[in-house]
């Protein structure tokens, strides 16, 4: 049938046939029929507490749920229009294999566990939707994190072997350090063994320092929470690695917002992650320099600021360095995993990190890209909100 007038749809629509006023009172009601019924789609919608994603046959997501958002910690309207292989992992490029291809190709439901950003295990059920035609035209995905129950049962006897191994090599590397010391004491700087000592005692607290971070790994260590200031306890971090950095003629650059509010939290256990993150950007840096001759100015950037939606206190920082392999991204949180050279790195301290900052209810997010350069973002939990404001910037050249 050909609607040929606005009275014709009207009369579809509503099935009334009366007077022009009926029409319109009759259509008002189906309208608010309609807006009740998306209302209450979008409570329920909002209120599964896992993650609920629906991305269109261009990967290009349009709809998310509130669980989904806070995962993320993005606003919705960043989050919408964006590829959900951005939005997962990070990626450029669309995922190979790719769980919505399968679903739109088979028109059936499909399963995936994977890691993805923040180092967050998801459980991923992708459900085909369809047209009035039983055409497939998107793809609702649902995610459950289920990294806490994955990570306890990968990490318990491993947790359980570095707790025992650090014990064990406690005790003899106290006496090592403590005995070196002494003999550097009683030996002069000219005699030949003065050097073979400090070699000594330098090796026995390298070693000390590996213990340390296996006993945090293994949560033997506990750390203390109270009211701490995140601007303070990066100026604290500062004073430990600026040197190292400022040495390897890197500039220096901090941006401190002044009205990041306090957290509660340990500042020794956010002091270490950020003091970890600043050493290995500067490794970034290094590593690219020697491997190209690049005569591009070393830059390291740390910044704190507070996320828009007040909720979450955030320390980013930025290396214009070599970047990570995205093949390499999944796995640079995992104990015993690192890309430097051997000798370099234990592999231990972003794992290291990423507990610490889990066990304040944050975690650690990369934003990376080969030849440009990393961004790791320390984001941990406020109580209470504050407007965001300007950060004050001081250069270290």
């Amino acid at each position: 049938m050909v609607i040929k007038s606005k009275r014709m749809l009207i009369e579809k629509l509503t099935g009334v046939h009366s007077s022009k006023k009926s029409y319109y009172v009759a259509l008002k009601k189906k309208i608010d029929e309609l807006l009740q019924i998306k209302r209450e789609w979008e409570v329920t919608f909002s209120a599964v507490t896992d993650l609920l994603v629906f991305i269109n046959s261009d990967y290009e997501i349009q709809r998310v749920n509130q669980a989904a958002v806070d995962f993320f910690t993005m606003p919705e309207k960043e989050i919408l229009s964006s590829k959900c292989y951005h939005l997962f992992y990070g990626r450029e490029t669309k995922c190979s294999p790719c769980i919505g291809d399968q679903v739109l190709r088979s028109q059936k439901t499909a399963y995936l566990q994977s890691r993805t950003r923040y180092n967050r295990v998801l459980d991923i059920f992708a459900y085909p939707a369809f047209t009035e035609q039983k055409e497939p035209y998107g793809v609702t995905y649902y995610a459950k994190d289920v990294t806490q129950l994955m990570d306890s049962i990968k990490l318990v006897s491993m947790g359980e072997m570095s707790a025992g191994v650090a014990h064990e090599l406690n005790s003899p590397l106290t006496a090592i350090v403590g005995n070196s010391q002494l003999l550097l004491r009683e030996t002069s700087t000219d005699n030949p063994q003065h050097q073979l000592i400090k070699d000594i005692h330098s090796s026995g607290i390298r070693c000390q320092r590996i213990i340390k971070n296996l006993l945090t790994f293994s949560r033997q260590d506990e750390f203390t929470f109270e009211e701490v200031d995140l601007n303070e306890i990066v100026d604290s971090a500062l004073s430990l690695a600026a040197y190292q950095i400022e040495k390897s003629n890197i500039d220096l650059i901090v941006k401190q917002n002044p009205h990041v509010p306090k957290l509660s939290g340990s500042a020794n256990g956010i002091e270490q992650i950020i003091v970890n993150l600043l050493l290995n950007a500067k490794d970034a840096v290094e590593d690219k320099t020697r491997a190209a001759g690049d005569s591009q100015k070393g830059v390291i950037t740390i910044e704190t600021r507070v996320h828009p939606e007040g909720e979450l206190a955030i320390v980013d920082i930025s290396d214009n360095g070599c970047g990570i392999k995205q093949e390499h991204v999944p796995q640079i949180f995992n104990p015993f995993y690192t890309t430097k050279q051997n000798g370099k790195g234990t592999g231990l301290g972003l794992s290291v990190s990423l507990g610490i900052a889990q066990a304040h209810g944050g975690f650690i997010d990369l934003d990376t890209n080969i030849g440009m350069g990393s961004t790791f973002s320390l984001i941990l939990p406020l109580h209470k909100k504050e407007t965001d404001t300007e950060p004050t910037v001081k250069e270290n050249n």
